[in-house]
């Protein structure tokens, strides 16, 4: 049974959230989409976060697939998207 996960990731642009994905075995598609093994991710600009004066800007990501597959696709992920000092 295919499942739909939306995820944030404040502080990752789009462009570098492309790149993660493709390191992880997806290509891009028209639009903002791209396509792995077993897996669909639909990328969009995630609503900007205030912080006092902070603004922090990053892509929501939008993921298809089995469940298994996923979570094997957000373990590898989660290394990638890891920021220091937060």
């Amino acid at each position: 049974m295919s499942v739909r996960v939306e995820h944030d990731y404040y502080g990752v642009p789009l462009w570098l959230m492309k790149d993660y994905l493709a390191q992880l075995g997806g290509h891009e598609l028209d639009g903002d989409a791209m396509e792995g093994d077993g897996w669909r991710a639909e990328l969009r600009k995630a609503e900007r976060r205030h912080i006092g004066s902070l603004s922090v800007g990053g892509a929501t990501v939008v993921f298809l697939g089995e469940q298994t597959t996923l979570d094997a696709l957000f373990e590898s992920l989660h290394w990638k998207t890891l920021r220091g000092g937060g």
